[in-house]
């Protein structure tokens, strides 16, 4: 930079051109008269001297109307802008096919081999050396050789123009020098074209691009997971696919296996045949039988030479829910009780109902043959045996099994079939009330009292046929399976407000482990309803057959059926362990983590009232998903509102789950699980690939020029434009009429010149 002096002459009296011709030419006007008025002088000096005085007299008087000033300007010489970008993303580091040499070297190389080129540069203007990837970094040329760290996780290449036209705007930029491997990580809906963006920003910025990439030979030798398009979320039993895009470089005819895994077991393989293709899709699928949440991954097999590994392997969650809630409701004989249950069922959409009745059994005599009657046999051991497994809740309504308990039926032994449905395999169970059910239909002393809440006792059991009200206990205002309205003090008036019912089955009492939700309301006070955990499922007993009437005479009377409605779907909710009621939630405040980032873990517990439960001790570990070694295992207490809170810390990129085990004193409460990832969010290596398009389509539209390294002599196949720029600093008027010294002298010019003229007798 060079500080320079500069002078003009200005006038700032009359401005219009016009009137400054006016003035002009009356100026030579006067002269003109003045010289017709002299020349009959005799005297040649003395005409001389009056046509000189005239002459200062005008030219001090046009000086008057004129206003002349003398500005001084101090101004500064600058230099235009040259900006040199250079890509410090991850996937410069990738050595070229057999060269042995990165990308980023083919850089350092293009800076050392046209040093003086750069040495030119620098002289002629001012150069900024950046680093970009996503974001700009200011560099210097020093950090070229030796310090320039390539951690860029995402490059793009679209918010690069952005920034640089927020940088530069208003700023003489006379070039930019791009160095990249033009790889843009940023995927956009397919509707737009990236590279009609890149265009448009370029030309807004209004100045050539010369644009730099690595040449053909610096291929990376790679095989890439590029894309996974799935589902996060899916339904239990349905088919789940994951669309699978498999980019190859370098490699030809090969017999490439594609694994997808659930954990550590293998769900789904298959392998491909690659041949000469550059980019391979494939679906895998596979059908999922139990509900939450659990971490698949995508793998291929890391080839010989294999530039790049991280990216063979590809992890994500996947949340599975039930689609539709199973039932089987068999009931022993129709009733208003069965309408009014199999019409809630059926009308639910979530729900696939399977519903029998029984209208014979095996002990009717009938003269016709099976084949012949319009009323299908019981397929009892097809329902028990076969697909037992596949429903989620079993209701026996007022059914007794004992007919079909024969050396044919084997009934009991379906009765241990659905023990294990509901200990082993998590399934739900209700029995409902009448006359042919609990004690009345045999089930005291069989599997099924062993899950029940309720006591069976043949002797001593009887039916209540009193009429009477159903009445909240102090755990069924707590109880989501009786909670008919989100308030207590509501929802004990609905209670009792719901119509009277016909009477109920009196057994011996509950179990000790059992919960009761309400109690009838005639002499001792009989249970109603009640539940009860039984090893990993959940069973409901209600002891009446004439729940229906809270649908019917609420209707008659003017009222809704919905609080029947919801009774029947907070039941089916909590029996088949919906994950909104489960005891024990774990809540990780975000799925993925950066490595060293706090990752904020909240244990919730409630209890059989699904209320807080405080002094709960927690069993918690927090391992990684596929070596199974463990990072944090300690223990904990809720306090007074159910809740542990905790932290983890790692540094080692991977899923983590967190296991959580509860119990209170003696009595285990239950089990949960929680997933979260630590991961670098790296795009970088998804796609090796060398984007030449991009970067010679920022030289185009730019009218610069493109570049494939290696280049020497580069000063010889471009220049850059350099035009002089000043910028002012400082300037001062210095005015040349206004002072007292120009008046004087017209005076005095004018009375000298009257002076002569009257001495010497002319007018």
């Amino acid at each position: 930079m060079e500080i320079l002096t500069q002078w003009h002459l200005t006038f700032v009296g009359i401005e219009n051109l016009g009137l400054r011709v006016l003035v002009l030419f009356l100026a030579i006007a006067a002269l003109y008269f003045s010289w017709l008025g002299v020349k009959t002088v005799p005297s040649r000096s003395k005409r001389l001297l009056l046509l000189t005085l005239r002459f200062g007299a005008v030219v001090l008087i046009i000086v008057l109307l004129l206003q002349p000033q003398i500005e001084q300007k101090e101004v500064l010489k600058l230099k235009n802008k040259v900006v040199c970008l250079l890509d410090n993303s991850e996937s410069m580091t990738l050595k070229g096919g057999d060269t042995g040499i990165t990308r980023f070297q083919l850089v350092n190389n293009f800076f050392k081999d046209n040093a003086s080129f750069i040495e030119d540069l620098q002289n002629n203007f001012d150069v900024d050396y950046l680093s970009f990837s996503d974001i700009i970094k200011e560099i210097s040329h020093n950090d070229i050789e030796s310090d320039l760290v390539l951690d860029g996780t995402n490059t793009d290449f679209v918010q690069i123009l952005k920034l640089l036209k927020k940088r530069y705007e208003g700023k003489s930029v006379k070039g930019y020098l791009v160095f990249s491997d033009g790889a843009d990580t940023v995927e956009l809906p397919s509707s737009v074209n990236k590279l009609d963006i890149i265009s448009g920003l370029a030309k807004d910025l209004s100045a050539p691009f010369f644009t730099f990439s690595p040449a053909g030979n610096m291929e990376a030798r790679d095989i890439a997971i590029s894309k996974v398009s799935y589902d996060s979320f899916t339904f239990v039993r349905s088919p789940w696919k994951a669309d699978v895009v498999i980019k190859i470089f370098g490699y030809s005819d090969l017999k490439l296996p594609v694994t997808l895994k659930q954990g550590n077991g293998i769900i789904s393989s298959r392998v491909l045949d690659t041949g000469d293709e550059r980019e391979l899709h494939l679906d895998l699928s596979f059908t999922p039988h139990t509900t939450g949440t659990f971490l698949y991954t995508i793998s291929l097999p890391v080839q010989p030479h294999e530039a790049i590994t991280e990216n063979n392997q590809v992890s994500f969650l996947v949340k599975v829910v039930r689609d539709k809630i199973r039932i089987m409701h068999v009931c022993g004989r129709p009733s208003w009780d069965e309408r009014f249950l199999r019409r809630v069922l059926k009308s639910d959409p979530n729900i696939d109902l399977i519903s029998f009745f029984i209208l014979r059994t095996p002990t009717d005599v009938s003269e016709a043959r099976n084949d012949e009657l319009s009323l299908i046999p019981f397929p009892v051991d097809e329902l028990f045996t076969q697909v037992l497994s596949s429903f989620d809740l079993v209701i026996f309504q007022n059914f007794d099994y004992r007919p079909y308990d024969t050396s044919f039926f084997r009934f009991s032994h379906y009765l241990n079939n659905l023990l294990k449905f509901v200990t082993e395999q998590g399934g739900g169970f209700v029995m409902i009330g009448g006359d042919i059910s609990f004690s009345q239909g045999g089930y005291d002393g069989t599997p099924i009292e062993e899950i029940l809440p309720l006591n069976l006792d043949a002797a001593k059991d009887t039916i209540n046929t009193t009429r009477g009200k159903a009445i909240l206990t102090d755990d069924g205002m707590k109880h989501p399976a009786t909670a008919l309205d989100v308030g207590i003090d509501r929802n004990i008036a609905i209670w009792e407000d719901l119509p009277e019912l016909d009477g109920c089955n009196v057994t011996t009492g509950l179990k000790a482990d059992a919960v009761p939700l309400a109690i009838y309301s005639t002499e001792g006070n009989p249970s109603l309803i009640s539940v009860r955990g039984a090893g990993q499922g959940r069973c409901m007993a209600i002891t009446t057959d004439s729940l229906w009437r809270w649908n019917f005479l609420s209707v008659g009377r003017g009222g809704s059926n919905r609080h029947y409605i919801k009774f029947w779907q907070n039941s089916i909710k909590w029996l088949i362990k919906d994950p909104t009621l489960n005891p024990i939630r774990i809540v990780v405040n975000k799925e993925t983590f950066l490595p060293n980032e706090e990752v904020q873990i909240k244990i919730d517990v409630v209890g059989r009232n699904y209320q807080p439960l405080g002094g709960v001790q927690l069993d918690i570990n927090v391992t990684n998903e596929f070596s199974g070694k463990g990072i944090v295992s300690t223990t904990g207490v809720t306090g007074d509102d159910g809740q542990y809170r905790f932290t983890v810390k790692h540094d080692k990129e991977g899923y983590y789950i967190v296991n959580v085990a509860a119990k209170k004193e003696n009595d285990e409460i239950g089990q949960d699980y929680a997933v979260f990832n630590i991961a670098l969010e790296n795009n970088e290596f998804k796609d090796p690939s060398i984007r030449r398009d991009i970067l010679a389509k920022l030289s185009e539209v730019s009218e610069g020029k493109y570049f494939e390294l290696p280049v020497k002599n580069i000063g010889e196949k471009f220049s850059i434009e350099n035009p002089s720029m000043i910028k002012l600093v400082g300037k001062r008027q210095i005015s040349l009429w206004d002072n007292g010294y120009i008046f004087i002298t017209i005076l005095a010019i004018v009375s000298l010149e009257w002076w002569i003229r009257k001495r010497g007798g002319l007018s």
